[in-house]
């Protein structure tokens, strides 16, 4: 387990399905999957939040996100030299007739490896995106090509706190459930020591955060 971290503990009476079952997620758009990855992290360091499909705004976020509202980044407005204003946003704003040339807001992970950022860019230009997904984190062992590997981790991560170690026991218990049936594929070793790491990355970045305003994360992120 991740070393001088306080963690969330887990029982098998306390992990409840929606605490590992995320198939209901798994057709998100990429960069949004990392705001579920990112609160179930938080989970496990001690937010005292709940399945992130059980919050009210993330309902909300959730069905906003069906409909094809899902957006990274606000519009935001920007002022060249000449003093031209235009405002970005996810579709980018055209700087010249024709729309030969535009501007575009992006989100960047500075986390991630120069080759992940190329090829989150690269795959922007061929797939047309509005906006580059936020990559995945570095360090990703098998550079899935789906973020929703991460939140398999989660699952990973759950039920080896409940004393699973991914052994043919567990497969042969759940040979009828899909989701849990599909984590045969994952080295669960190596899963777990990836998440370590995620959590280890994670706990600096709160902690700075908390350092810089001056309280807690909890009540920043979470009220």
């Amino acid at each position: 387990m991740a070393s001088n971290l306080n963690l969330k503990e887990w029982s098998k009476n306390s992990l409840s399905k929606d605490d590992w079952n995320f198939l209901p997620f798994k057709q998100l758009p990429k960069s949004a999957l990392t705001k579920v990855f990112l609160w179930e992290l938080d989970r496990e360091l001690g937010s005292g939040k709940g399945p992130f499909n059980h919050d009210a705004e993330n309902k909300k976020w959730m069905t906003e996100v069906a409909r094809g509202h899902y957006s990274d980044l606000p519009v935001a407005p920007v002022t060249s030299k000449k003093g031209q204003s235009v405002k970005t946003d996810r579709v980018g704003s055209n700087l010249s007739f024709g729309g030969n040339c535009t501007l575009h807001l992006f989100q960047i992970n500075w986390h991630c490896s120069q080759q992940e950022l190329i090829e989150a860019f690269t795959e922007w230009l061929e797939e047309n995106h509005d906006t580059p997904y936020t990559p995945f984190p570095a360090n990703t062992r098998g550079r899935p090509r789906h973020q929703f590997t991460l939140l398999e981790k989660v699952s990973i991560h759950r039920f080896h706190k409940i004393g699973y170690s991914g052994g043919p026991k567990f497969f042969r218990e759940n040979a009828k459930d899909k989701y849990k049936a599909g984590l045969r594929r994952i080295n669960w070793t190596l899963a777990q020591r990836e998440m370590n790491h995620h959590l280890k990355q994670r706990s600096k970045e709160l902690d700075r955060m908390s350092k810089t305003a001056g309280k807690s994360w909890k009540k920043l992120l979470y009220g």
